[in-house]
C-alpha cells in the first residue's frame, strides 16, 4: 500500500503535459506490441503451409474483388452511418431530458468533431471529451451535462449487452462446445446490468438506500460511482419514455456497430460465417474494445477478439482482416469531422440555445453554474 501512494505521489508531481507524453507514449508502445504479437502469429494457409499472419493478409490481397470490395464498404459504411445518426439522437434526447436543446445540426458537427478528435485516443474520450465541453459552454449547465453523459455511459454499456441478447440465440455456434455454460454465465449478467440502469433512473433513492445500507465485497469502491450514476440517472426518473427511446438508439448504436462487420467481411470476400453469427461476435468484440483503456482507439484489441471469435469460421487471416476495415470504415465517416472543425469560426454559435424552454444567449464561454 506504501508503495502504491509512494508511486501515486511522484506521478502526480510529473508536469500534466509530461503525464500525457507518457501515457500517449505507453498506449502507443501496447498499440504496436498487440499488432505485433497479432501478425507475427503463426496461421495455417489452405496448402497446409504455417505463415505469419503478415504473411498471409499480404497472400490474401490480391485474391479480393475490387468491385466487391467496394461495394461492400460502401454498405458497411452505410451501416456504420446509421448508427452514429442514433448515437446523436440519443445525445440530444438526454440533453432535453436535462431541460437542454440544441439544434440537431450543431450537434451532428459537433459529435463529427469530437469523433474526429477521439480517432487516436483511448475508447471514446475524445468524443465524450468534446460533446460534454460543446454542450457545457453554449448552454451554461455544465452538472447537466455531465450529468448527461453519464447517462449516456452508461446506456451505451445496455446497448452493447442488448445487442447480445439479440444476437445470442443466433450465433452462439462460434462458442463451440461451451456455448451452453458461457450463455448461463453471461446472459444472467447481461439482463442484471439492464435491470440495474433502470433501478438506478425510476428507484434512485431505493439504490442509494441499499448502498448505504447492505454490506457487499468492494462496496467502498464502487459505491461512490453507483451514487453518482444514480444521482445523475434521478432527472429521468419521471421521463419514462425518454429514457427508453434513449436506450433503443444505444441497441441501434451498438447493433449497426457490430452487422457493419458482416459487410466487412463481405468486402473482402470471406465466407463461412453468418451475419448472426459475424454481429453476436463483434458484440463480444465492441465490449472488449471499450472496456480496453490500453490501446489507442481500440486498435489491436479488436482484431484479436475477432481472430479469437471467428477464425474457425472464416479463417484468422480474414477475421483480422474485416475487423481492421471495419475500423476504417467507420472512422472515413469521421473525417468529416474536420470539415466541421475547420468551417466553424471563433464566433460561431448554435442558431438557437434553450434552456428550461427559455432561450438563452450562446457566449460560448464555459460555464460551471446553475444543475
Amino acid at each position: 500500500m506504501a508503495v502504491t501512494t509512494a508511486i501515486r505521489t511522484s506521478w502526480q508531481r510529473v508536469p500534466e503535459r509530461g503525464r500525457t507524453l507518457i501515457t500517449t507514449g505507453l498506449k502507443l508502445i501496447i498499440t504496436i506490441g498487440a499488432f505485433y504479437v497479432l501478425l507475427s502469429h503463426k496461421v495455417q494457409t489452405d496448402d497446409g503451409e504455417h505463415v505469419t499472419a503478415f504473411r498471409a493478409i499480404i497472400d490474401y490481397l490480391p485474391k479480393i474483388d475490387a468491385s466487391v470490395f467496394w461495394q461492400f464498404v460502401a454498405l458497411a459504411a452505410g451501416i456504420k452511418f446509421l448508427g452514429i445518426l442514433a448515437s446523436m439522437y440519443r445525445w440530444l434526447l438526454l440533453l432535453q431530458g436535462q431541460g437542454i436543446r440544441l439544434p440537431f445540426n450543431h450537434i451532428f458537427g459537433s459529435f463529427l468533431i469530437g469523433r474526429f478528435l477521439g480517432t487516436f485516443l483511448p475508447s471514446t474520450v475524445g468524443l465524450d471529451g468534446y460533446k460534454l465541453y460543446d454542450a457545457a459552454r453554449f448552454s451554461g449547465r455544465a452538472p447537466a451535462v455531465t450529468a448527461a453523459t453519464a447517462v449516456e455511459k452508461v446506456l451505451g454499456i445496455v446497448g452493447i449487452f442488448l445487442t447480445f441478447l439479440v444476437a445470442l440465440p443466433f450465433g452462439y455456434d462460434i462458442l463451440g462446445a461451451n456455448a451452453g455454460l458461457v450463455a448461463a454465465v453471461t446472459v444472467p449478467v447481461a439482463l442484471s446490468v439492464i435491470g440495474m440502469f433502470f433501478l438506478l433512473a425510476f428507484r434512485p433513492t431505493f439504490v442509494q438506500w441499499l448502498i448505504a445500507t447492505i454490506p457487499f465485497p468492494g462496496r467502498s469502491r464502487i459505491s461512490g460511482f453507483l451514487t453518482g450514476v444514480s444521482d445523475a440517472a434521478a432527472v429521468y426518473r419521471n421521463q419514462k419514455l425518454l429514457l427508453f427511446n434513449a436506450m433503443m438508439q444505444s441497441f441501434a448504436v451498438h447493433f449497426c456497430t457490430a452487422a457493419m462487420y458482416f459487410f466487412t467481411a463481405l468486402a473482402i470476400g470471406a465466407v463461412g460465417a453468418s451475419f448472426w453469427e459475424v454481429t453476436f461476435a463483434s458484440s463480444i468484440q465492441i465490449f472488449a474494445t471499450v472496456i480496453s483503456p490500453f490501446t489507442i482507439a481500440g486498435e489491436g484489441v479488436r482484431e484479436i477478439v475477432q481472430a479469437l471469435l471467428l477464425a474457425k469460421k472464416m479463417g484468422t487471416t480474414e477475421s483480422i482482416m474485416s475487423a481492421a476495415l471495419g475500423f476504417w470504415a467507420a472512422e472515413a465517416l469521421t473525417l468529416g469531422g474536420a470539415w466541421f472543425w475547420w468551417r466553424r469560426p471563433a464566433d460561431y454559435r448554435p442558431a438557437f440555445v434553450l434552456v428550461d424552454g427559455a432561450e438563452v444567449e450562446a457566449t460560448g464561454e464555459l460555464e460551471t453554474a446553475g444543475a
